[in-house]
């Protein structure tokens, strides 16, 4: 059996690392940048590097909405409240409801923040990423075909409404998540720590709440390592400044040569550091 150790996400976007390693079947939502297709790669590489199982211990951050959202919806009782105002939120005609949120002021409570986050970011059209703005819901645009369906054609199926699918997802969760400690401060960490970051890739489209630049990424994963953590740095190429300190880079996908809009091309590439242990 595994020793217990902890997962830290400093960028943890929609935690879909997290979310495959409790035990889930399905992502929350579409996300850009998501790490939900390279799961069984990542969790390879992980189980690889000596951290088999089930972490004992979450620890999620994030710069933008998904910092305070990611949280909720790993813990059984504020996603209970999350789903019900999810619950009331279908009961309207979408367009409206997406009206009266986007550029209103965010909840003060945590479980209708997630709600309306999660509303807005599956509307959102191909995943693009839905801020908080002086305090301000902004949404990229309204995609009609993920709020009303689509009907059946002769080239493709019929498209369902994407809030009650949202619903059902995080109802699954309750069956399929495993219970564990979230917290979003890394103090009470333990000795055995597993850091994936996955910054935003240099020369991609920036996420509307904020930047982490090559220098910043380089300096969080050298302090990490020096904390006597091991850790995970997700590219489109390897790091090549942890390289030159001796990190070790690992391809987990080729990329795509295909012309979807919607599906990232780029190869994904992991540049890691495995720690023997807490440094004195």
């Amino acid at each position: 059996m595994s020793e217990p150790w902890t997962l830290v996400e400093p960028c943890c976007g929609s935690a879909a690392l997290t979310l495959h390693l409790l035990g889930a079947q399905r992502p929350v939502v579409p996300y850009q940048g998501t790490k939900w297709r390279f799961r069984y790669e990542l969790a390879s590489l992980i189980t690889g590097l000596g951290f088999g199982g089930r972490p004992e211990r979450i620890v999620l951050c994030d710069v933008g909405p998904w910092g305070r959202v990611a949280p909720v919806v790993l813990d059984r009782l504020a996603r209970a409240q999350v789903i019900l105002h999810l619950r009331c939120m279908s009961e309207d005609d979408p367009r409206a409801v997406w009206n009266s949120l986007n550029g209103a002021a965010v909840p003060v409570s945590d479980g209708r923040y997630a709600a309306e986050y999660l509303f807005l970011q599956r509307l959102a059209f191909s995943g693009k990423a839905v801020a908080e703005r002086n305090g301000r819901w902004w949404s990229p645009g309204f995609n009609a075909s993920s709020a009303y369906g689509l009907p059946r054609t002769s080239r493709f199926g019929a498209v369902s409404p994407m809030v009650p699918g949202l619903i059902r997802v995080l109802e699954s969760y309750d069956t399929t998540l495993a219970d564990v400690a979230v917290s979003t401060s890394p103090e009470f960490c333990g000795s055995r720590v597993l850091v994936y970051l996955d910054p935003p890739y240099r020369g991609s489209t920036r996420y509307p709440c904020g930047d982490l630049p090559r220098h910043e990424v380089v300096a969080m994963a050298r302090t990490c390592a020096e904390a006597g953590w091991t850790v995970l740095v997700s590219e489109a190429e390897p790091i090549g400044e942890l390289v030159a300190d001796g990190w070790s880079v690992e391809r987990i996908n080729a990329g795509r040569a295909d012309t979807s809009p919607f599906r990232g091309k780029n190869p994904e590439w992991v540049t890691h550091w495995q720690s023997s242990g807490r440094r004195a």
